[in-house]
């Protein structure tokens, strides 16, 4: 028996897969429990992210539930078409075959990938460095999901026109280009290899198909869309923080996703960052202002204390952090500069008065 079908994967990719069962009868030692349909879902998992073209699972049900084992993985692999890991992600289509061994069922699965071996072993030794270099390791949860959307937002612009047209990690990290697949998957395996529980999801947004990302951050889990986080057209390193550590119930305004709630994301603790207009991060205090008002802010995250530090004239662009001094910039390009407490607010531009006082006029 044999059966072709097509899975959308939710990203402008489909998944042609092929499956027949087949049977013959010969000896297996160390055959492990596989007994059920979770176990067998972790082991297509665990090969996929391990970018394998080819593995076998085997399992101790008996051959005469083949056809319900067969069932059983298509219902699978449907399922982690909507929330799935890095291999999931990555795979263009498969191939399975349902056979025995002593009466025992095996699965035997072919993988075929958007990235080659050779383009895998790039990316694993890029996403190495960065997490070295960067010191990801040392970091808060917090921080190491803040870092991976500065750098993928900063680093790429949303285009197609790129390996893979823009689908793959790869396109991310060494053409700096990509569709929201890319920036999903490339957020997947820095964030992992950061030490982030992440997930790869897909779903809508607007009648079109969308990939973006479930985060594990101090025990609970959160929505992270960098690609929306990426102002378009592009704009180099401004990123924005609307679509980062959100809830579902905040998410679901305008994305659609139809996999099973066994990662609900319910905490709303950081939505008051999606209308930070200039933020920047040192040492457990984030400062930033928001958009409804001129107020520079301190949110001590150990503490989860928000302070006012001072009112800034003018709609601030930028903020950086460097060792004790906050340096600011507004949309004008004038520069200010103020101690971390909030200190020493010194203006280095002549231009800030007469832009204050043309920005009060309109």
């Amino acid at each position: 028996m044999k059966r072709f079908l097509a899975i959308l994967l939710g990203l402008s990719i489909s998944l042609g897969t092929a499956g027949y069962l087949h049977y013959d009868v010969y000896a297996d030692e160390d055959v492990p429990a596989i007994t059920s349909e979770s176990a067998i879902k972790q082991e297509v998992l665990k090969n996929l992210d391990k970018v394998k073209l080819e593995f076998t699972i085997p399992t101790k049900i008996p051959v005469y539930k083949s056809k319900e084992v067969d069932k059983i993985f298509k219902n699978i692999m449907d399922e982690l078409s909507s929330t799935a890991n890095y291999g999931f992600g990555n795979l263009t289509g498969y191939s399975y075959h349902i056979s025995s061994k002593l009466g025992l069922i095996h699965i035997k699965v072919e993988a075929y990938y958007l990235t080659t071996p050779e383009q895998e072993k790039k990316i694993n030794d890029k996403v190495k460095r960065i997490v070295k270099e960067n010191h990801l390791k040392d970091m808060t949860d917090f921080e190491k999901v803040y870092f991976v959307n500065k750098y993928i937002a900063s680093h790429t612009e949303y285009s197609s026109n790129a390996t893979d047209d823009g689908h793959s990690a790869y396109a991310v990290l060494f053409d700096h280009k990509a569709v929201c697949q890319g920036y999903a998957l490339a957020a997947y395996r820095i964030l992992t290899e950061a030490g982030v529980e992440t997930k790869y999801i897909t779903g809508q947004v607007k009648d079109s198909n969308h990939a973006w990302n479930k985060v594990k951050v101090n025990g609970k889990w959160y929505n992270l869309d960098i690609t929306w986080n990426d102002p378009m057209p592009d704009r180099g390193e401004r990123y924005r923080l609307n679509y980062f550590l959100i809830s579902d119930q905040q998410l679901a305004k305008d994305h659609y996703w139809k996999y099973r709630s066994e990662n609900p994301a319910t905490s709303k603790k950081y939505e008051f960052l999606m209308n930070a207009q200039a933020f920047d991060i040192n040492k457990n205090n984030f400062y930033y202002t928001l958009q409804s008002d001129s107020n520079v802010y301190k949110w001590n995250m150990n503490t989860n204390k928000k302070t006012v530090l001072f009112q800034n004239n003018m709609p601030l662009k930028y903020i950086d952090v460097k060792g004790k001094w906050l340096t600011l910039e507004d949309f004008y390009g004038d520069i200010t500069k103020a101690k971390i407490d909030g200190s020493n607010y010194t203006s280095l531009s002549k231009n800030n008065v007469n832009h204050w006082a043309a920005y009060v006029k309109q």
